[in-house]
């Protein structure tokens, strides 16, 4: 979401007020209007990478340890990685929590004594600022970053080592508390990096809008998000041996001012991905570190072509072309080992046929696979959410699915399109279903993206000589009272009886 857009959804006025107070003169007088409209004024202020750049730099070295800790974990290492770079509230304090305790459990096997780096001055600097006192002070730290970045040690090496003295995040390992995230959050927001907006479920949720969020990577130097890349690391797999992977590691180690990285011998291919993940830019993986280095122009021409991207140009014109394409692809995390909920995640696109979404993304193959796919996702949207699940489908000449109703059945077809669905196209394609089934239909669903004003028209002009009632429900409508169900009713059976209606559907007559 772009910085106007973000200020047009904030409705929270302290909100406004602490993230205005960073460029906007008299904040603290303004009403909401007057701040949006300043803000607004401002936009170059707090999208400009100086500005950031400085920013960011005076919180490494903020008074408030919380500050310094939490502000990299919660843009770097969440939010930056982050669709939309968003997140609920609720979800940017379980990651940094988590990130924490990944800290301390790795630290568990750190063995920084056989690694090839000096950890051991960085730690003897560390023991003597806590000799006295339970926190680093500002010079301190800002000695500590100093040595770090010429001893080449990573943050997160640091942070482990002083997770194995005992130091990280706080005093004893012991993690920090949601009001310490949230005084980072508040802090972030008073150095106008970090908005406020809440979701359509009235969710609270933490936005960087996307002009800030190129900025911050630009600052900690983050090409693509980490969803993307792993999947361009899987494809690189497939195109080379585990020597390539080596090969670059070991250019790496041999580039001026990088940190270097233990390889130990005979490493599996997982043991590399990882390591290539946390260490080595996807530009230079694919890339190479010289003109001689990286895959051929060959290789990166037909990866190209795969992708659907244009094969012309330069090697460093494919290379760009490649990260930009696995950097917009979306994360889609299922809860379980159903492939269904895979495609559930994206219903919206499925049906409205997105296929350019949905080929970014690596859900479909070929545009066939969009009508298959929006099928399986209602069949999981029946079977799963509302706990009804649909029953065997027979012969050649079938609805997409079919659900037991008393003594009846109730039909549905999806009809996945760019454009709105027209009902009279398809009338008798549905009315061969009904009539040839083996018990009476009490409704037929049709789901699609949108229908035409004629359709309505369809329905009744039907139902004037038949029993069976037509409803036109959009996906969207279907998925969000899946939802709404779900949440309220997790463990019970939706009444199929509330989609006896005929014509386009009226959420209104749930009872939910």
């Amino acid at each position: 979401m772009n910085y106007q857009n973000c200020i047009s959804l904030s409705m929270n006025l302290n909100e406004l007020k602490r993230i205005a107070s960073a460029y906007v003169e008299d904040s603290r007088r303004l009403d909401i209007s007057e701040l949006k409209t300043s803000l607004l004024k401002t936009e170059g202020q707090y999208t400009s990478f100086e500005n950031i750049e400085k920013q960011l730099d005076k919180l490494k070295l903020h008074d408030n340890p919380v500050v310094r800790i939490i502000t990299p974990i919660l843009l770097q290492e969440y939010l930056l990685d982050e669709d939309e770079f968003t997140s609920s509230c609720k979800a940017t304090e379980e990651a940094v929590l988590k990130y924490e305790q990944s800290i301390i459990d790795e630290s568990n096997n750190f063995d920084y004594k056989s690694m090839s780096k000096d950890f051991s001055l960085l730690k003897y600097v560390f023991d003597v600022a806590w000799e006295h006192e339970n926190d680093i002070s500002v010079d301190e730290k800002n000695l500590i970053e100093k040595i770090r970045k010429y001893l080449n040690i990573t943050v997160r090496e640091q942070n482990m080592l002083e997770a194995k003295a005992g130091r990280f995040p706080t005093k004893g390992n012991v993690l920090h508390t949601r009001s310490d995230i949230d005084i980072a959050r508040r802090t972030l927001q008073s150095a106008g990096i970090l908005f406020y907006i809440k979701s359509s479920d009235g969710i609270p949720c933490d936005i960087i809008p996307e002009e800030i969020a190129q900025s911050l990577r630009k600052y900690y130097d983050i090409e693509i998000r980490n969803y993307g890349y792993k999947q361009l690391i899987q494809y690189v797999t497939k195109v080379t041996k585990k020597q390539y992977f080596i090969d670059i590691l070991e250019k790496y180690n041999n580039s001026p001012n990088t940190a270097t990285v233990d390889v130990p011998q005979n490493p599996t291919v997982p043991y590399l991905q990882e390591i290539v993940l946390k260490t080595i830019k996807p530009s230079n993986l694919i890339g190479g570190f010289s003109p001689r280095d990286g895959l051929d122009c060959e290789v990166l021409s037909n990866w190209c072509a795969n992708l659907g991207l244009s094969v012309s140009g330069a090697k460093s014109a494919l290379v760009s072309r490649i990260l930009e394409y696995y950097d917009k692809l979306h994360k889609i995390e299922i809860s379980s080992e159903d492939i269904r909920e895979k495609y559930y995640k994206v219903y919206h696109e499925l049906a409205k046929r997105d296929l350019t979404y949905l080929r970014e993304n690596g859900l479909i193959s070929k545009d066939l696979d969009c009508e298959h796919y929006f099928e399986k996702a209602t069949d999981y949207l029946f079977e799963v959410l509302l706990k009804n699940k649909p029953l065997l489908l027979t012969g050649t000449e079938h609805p997409d699915g079919k659900l037991s109703f008393n003594d009846k059945y109730i039909l549905w077809d999806n009809k996945s399109k760019e454009t709105p669905v027209n009902l009279q196209d398809h009338i008798s394609q549905f009315d061969r279903y009904i009539k040839s089934s083996d018990k009476a239909v009490s409704v037929f669903m049709v789901i699609a993206p949108s229908f035409t004003e004629n359709s309505v028209k369809e329905c009744v002009k039907y139902t004037l000589t038949n029993d069976t009632l037509i409803l036109l429900i959009t996906a969207d409508e279907l998925k969000d009272v899946a939802e709404l169900w779900h949440r309220h009713h997790p463990e019970e059976s939706f009444n199929l009886g509330f989609f006896k209606q005929n014509g386009r559907f009226e959420k209104s007559k749930l009872l939910i």
